[in-house]
C-alpha cells in the first residue's frame, strides 16, 4: 500500500470533524476535492472507512484502526520535519549528558558559557547515580557521563576534571559542630535533612547507610541544595552535601561544616565516554568548558 500524506490529512480532518464538509473546510479544500481524496484512500486500503449517515460521517471499525495509524504517521512526519529543520536552521547537534548531583553543582557556569559560545548545539541534562551514568554511556543512551567517586568505569574513557568532598552541615551550636570529624554511624544518630528521595545524592547516602547497617531518619526531603541548607540553618536537622554547595553558607556562619571521616567522602569527578577522541567537536568543546570552569582543577583541559 502507498499512501498520500494529503489523503491521510484529509481523512483525519473528516474523522475529527465528523463531517465531510467541515473536514474539507479545515483542510481548505472544496467538499468534492475532499471526497475524491477520501475515495482514493478507501480504494487503497480496500475497505470503507466511514458510514455516511444523516448525522454525518461515522468511522467504521476499519476507519478507527486507520485513524490511529494515520495520526501516528502524521505525527512522525511532523517530528521528522522538526528534526530536519534544526539542521537546515544551523543546529549542529545535541549532547546527552547524565550526571550525578555532586557533579551538577558546578555545571551552571560551564553550561551557560558553552551554550552562549555554541548557540547551535543543545544539551539534554539528566541527573542519575554515577553507576547508572556509566551504564547509559555504555548503552549509548548518553553521550557522556559526569560521575563521582570510586566506581567501576567498565573500560570507558575518562578524564579527571574536578574533585569534591562530601561533608555534613549542621545548625550553629549543634553538638556535632564541636567535633573535627564524624563517622557516618555517628552522624546518622541525628535527624537528617536531604535533597529529594530520588536524587543521586540521597540514593548514594542511603546505599552507604545500608552497607553500615543504618536506616537514616529523614525529617524532610527538600527540593534542592539551597533549600536543604536553609532547613539545616533553621535547625530541622543535619545534611550530607558536597563541600562546594556548603562553602558559602559555612563562610557566612549560617551553618557549620563537619568533616565526614569515611574513605568515600573525598570523590574525584570524571567525564566518561565510550571514546573521548571520537566525540563530535562540539561535545569535546563542552568538556573543555567543563574542565576549564572547575574550581578544584582549573588547569585540567581536554586537548
Amino acid at each position: 500500500m502507498r499512501f498520500e500524506l494529503t489523503d491521510l490529512r484529509v481523512f483525519v480532518a473528516i474523522a475529527e470533524a465528523g463531517s465531510l464538509t467541515m473536514g474539507a473546510s479545515d483542510m481548505h479544500l472544496t467538499a468534492p476535492s475532499a471526497s475524491y481524496r477520501l475515495k482514493n484512500l478507501e480504494q487503497t486500503v480496500g475497505v470503507p472507512l466511514f458510514n455516511r449517515t444523516q448525522k454525518g460521517m461515522v468511522l467504521t471499525a476499519a476507519g478507527e484502526t486507520m485513524l490511529q495509524h494515520a495520526r501516528t504517521i502524521l505525527d512522525n512526519v511532523e517530528q521528522l520535519q522538526i528534526g530536519m529543520r534544526r539542521h537546515t536552521d544551523g543546529i549542529e547537534g545535541h549532547i546527552r549528558v547524565y550526571a550525578n548531583s555532586s557533579t551538577m553543582c558546578n555545571l551552571p557556569v560551564a553550561l551557560s558559557r558553552f551554550l552562549a559560545a555554541y548557540p547551535n548545539v543543545n544539551v539534554d541534562l539528566e541527573e542519575h547515580l554515577s553507576a547508572d551514568s556509566v551504564r547509559a554511556v555504555q548503552e549509548q543512551r548518553a553521550d557522556i557521563g559526569l560521575v563521582a567517586g570510586a566506581i567501576d568505569l567498565h573500560g570507558l574513557d575518562s578524564i579527571l576534571y574536578g574533585a569534591d568532598e562530601l561533608l555534613f552541615v549542621v545548625p550553629p551550636r549543634h553538638p556535632l559542630g564541636m567535633r573535627d570529624s564524624v563517622s557516618l554511624v555517628q552522624a546518622l544518630r541525628h535527624e537528617l535533612v536531604s535533597i529529594g528521595s530520588k536524587s543521586s545524592n540521597f540514593l548514594y547516602l542511603q546505599d552507604m547507610a545500608t552497607r553500615a547497617g543504618i536506616v537514616p531518619h529523614v525529617r524532610v526531603h527538600a527540593p534542592n541544595f539551597p533549600a536543604v541548607i536553609r532547613c539545616v540553618q533553621e535547625g530541622a536537622g543535619i545534611a550530607l552535601v558536597p563541600r562546594s554547595v556548603a562553602a558559602p553558607a559555612i563562610a557566612q556562619g549560617l551553618v557549620e561544616g563537619v568533616v565526614l571521616d569515611e574513605p568515600w567522602a573525598m570523590r574525584e569527578q570524571r567525564v566518561v565516554a565510550r571514546s573521548l577522541q571520537r566525540l563530535p567537536d562540539y561535545t569535546r568543546a563542552f568538556i573543555r568548558f567543563l574542565t576549564e570552569s572547575s574550581e578544584s582543577l582549573p588547569d585540567t583541559v581536554l586537548r
